[in-house]
Formats: structure tokens, C-alpha cells, sequence
């Protein structure tokens, strides 16, 4: 069996990715690992439990912890990638063990075939990954799930189940080579934990937009406020960048999936302090990133203007 363009899923962590996954997960053609490849990674044979996700006699209970749902298998992608779920810096396709690429390969092979599906589906959160599983899968598409900066750290905070907020000056910070100038705006604001959860989160999207220049024509990418509000047209888009088709049968399940625009739930989650050294970071390393005009040199005779200058946006 052919291993046609796999389809990975990447975004910055707590940018609603799961919801977003586990939709295009339902797709008739699409196979992919769940929560019992991740607790017994040995065992390619439990995927065929996979295809109760999709039976909707199983709705009622298939979000609930034991039933076989879509999930980041860190545990399994161990068993061939070692340091695959390292937080020190980015993998990059040097990383990669030579020796693991075909044996994987032939894995997410099974896989699909357990499932009876023809597309392999993955997600990834924090660092990128697309170059490093691009040299295990060639060829493969990315979808890339923007979300608001602040909406993210909001959901880092109150998640508190991975250090975001550890100090950058300390032992405690877990995430790697932070540049000087984003330490420096970081000890401008005021230090703390909530900042360090905005560094953190940068620091993914800086890696995310290096990732994705490198694959032109092969990333599709979305924003979560637009996903909520218009499921119908962003879903659509998904699939037919990823070349699968749109059928009633899908249409009936993002139209029964109770998708809720929580896009300003920040507002209710962080004081107003806080949220506005959040904001005050992210609009300082954005006009770091802003281009800079050269200044031309005009006859003395034209009066000379200041032009405003947009920052980019995430």
C-alpha cells in the first residue's frame, strides 16, 4: 500500500488544535492514532479500535478518557524518534535516526491499512517538526492553526499542566535559547511567570514560520477565529487542500459537532493587568519583526513625510 501524502497538522500549543484535528479525523478517508497507540505503542493491532471514533452510536462517550479518540502520540513517535517530545530546542532532519524512517514508514502503513483509510492524519503542537518528519515522510502537506498570541498564554495559564512559566534567568526555564532581544522585553515588562508563558509561545511561532518558508505551495494555513465562526467554509478549504472530498455525511458532522467561539475567553480568564503586559510583549517583538524602510533621499524641495508602518500579525 502507497503512503500518499500524509497530513500534519502544526500550531503553537493550546490553539485549538484538538477540536480542529479530531473533525478532519472524521473524514471517511482519513486514518489515524489514538489514545490506546499512545498508552500501548507496541500494539499497531489496537487501531481498529480507531474506527468506533467515526460511528455515531458511540458519540455520547467517545470524548470520555478510555474510548479510542485522535490524540498527539508523543509515546508512540518515542518508540522510533527518540527525543521526539524534547523541549531544549527544534528537531531538525539531522535528528532523525537513519535507521527509523523505514520501519516507521511501513508502521503508519498498518496503520491505515487496520483502518481501511488512504490518508494518514497527525498533529503536532509547540516546536514545528515539518522539516524533521518531512525527511521521514517526502512529500507530505502541513496545515498550519494560527490563534490569537494572548488567547494562547490565557490557555497556558489556566491549563497549568506543562512549566510555560518558568524564570528565563533560572534553571527552571525549560524551552530553550531565548534571543536577547525577547529576554529584554521580557525584564522591561516586569519578569514573571505570565510573560514567560508569551516568550514560550513566541518562541513556537518564530519556529513555525521558519518551518513553513521552507515548504511553499504544501502549507495551508487558518485562523482559529475564523474556523469558529465559519466551520462550513474553513472545513471545506481543509479538504480541498488536502485533496479529499466534501461529502453531506461530513457536512452533517461539523454541523453536529457544537462548535463554540470561545476567542475572547482571555478577556474573562486574564486581569487586565497581565493582559496588558501580554499585549505590550507581543507588540514590541512584532515591530522587532517589522521591515524596515530604507529612507530615500528626496530633493530639498519635496518635504519630507513619515510614513506609518503596519506590524505583521500572527
Amino acid at each position: 500500500m502507497e503512503l500518499r501524502q500524509p497530513i500534519m497538522i502544526v500550531c503553537a500549543g493550546r490553539s485549538g488544535s484538538t477540536m480542529y484535528y479530531r473533525l478532519i479525523a472524521r473524514h471517511r478517508d482519513v486514518g489515524w492514532l489514538s489514545t490506546w497507540n499512545d498508552t500501548v505503542p507496541s500494539q499497531v493491532w489496537l487501531t481498529l479500535f480507531s474506527n468506533l471514533y467515526g460511528t455515531r452510536t458511540f458519540d455520547k462517550v467517545k470524548h470520555s478518557y478510555v474510548f479510542p479518540k485522535p490524540f498527539s502520540t508523543y509515546r508512540f513517535w518515542e518508540r522510533y524518534l527518540p527525543g521526539i517530545a524534547r523541549h531544549d530546542r527544534p528537531l531538525v532532519p539531522e535528528d532523525v535516526p537513519d535507521e527509523s524512517i523505514e520501519p516507521l514508514r511501513r508502521t503508519i502503513t498498518k496503520v491505515l491499512q487496520y483502518q481501511g483509510k488512504t490518508r494518514f492524519l497527525m498533529k503536532v503542537t509547540g516546536w514545528a517538526r515539518m522539516a524533521f518528519f518531512d525527511r521521514i515522510f517526502p512529500g507530505m502537506v502541513f496545515i498550519h492553526l494560527k490563534r490569537e498570541p494572548i488567547a494562547i498564554v490565557s490557555s497556558w495559564l489556566k491549563a497549568g499542566w506543562l512549566n510555560v512559566t518558568g524564570d528565563l534567568d533560572s534553571e527552571n526555564w525549560d524551552w530553550g535559547e531565548v534571543p536577547d532581544e525577547y529576554r529584554e522585553i521580557w525584564r522591561d515588562l516586569g519578569r514573571g511567570g505570565v510573560l514567560s508563558a508569551a516568550v514560550k509561545t513566541q518562541l513556537d511561532i518564530d519556529d513555525i514560520r521558519r518551518n513553513v518558508a521552507q515548504f511553499p505551495g504544501r502549507c495551508y494555513e487558518l485562523n482559529y477565529e475564523d474556523l469558529v465562526v465559519e466551520p462550513i467554509e474553513y472545513m471545506r478549504e481543509t479538504l480541498e487542500f488536502c485533496g479529499l472530498d466534501w461529502s453531506q455525511d461530513f457536512e452533517d458532522v461539523i454541523n453536529s459537532a457544537g462548535i463554540r467561539d470561545y476567542s475572547d475567553r482571555w478577556k474573562q480568564q486574564l486581569p487586565s493587568e497581565d493582559a496588558d503586559r501580554i499585549l505590550a510583549f507581543f507588540e514590541r517583538v512584532a515591530a522587532l519583526k517589522a521591515p524596515v524602510k530604507s529612507k530615500i533621499r528626496r530633493p530639498s524641495y519635496i518635504k519630507d513625510s513619515t510614513e506609518s508602518v503596519s506590524l505583521p500579525q500572527y
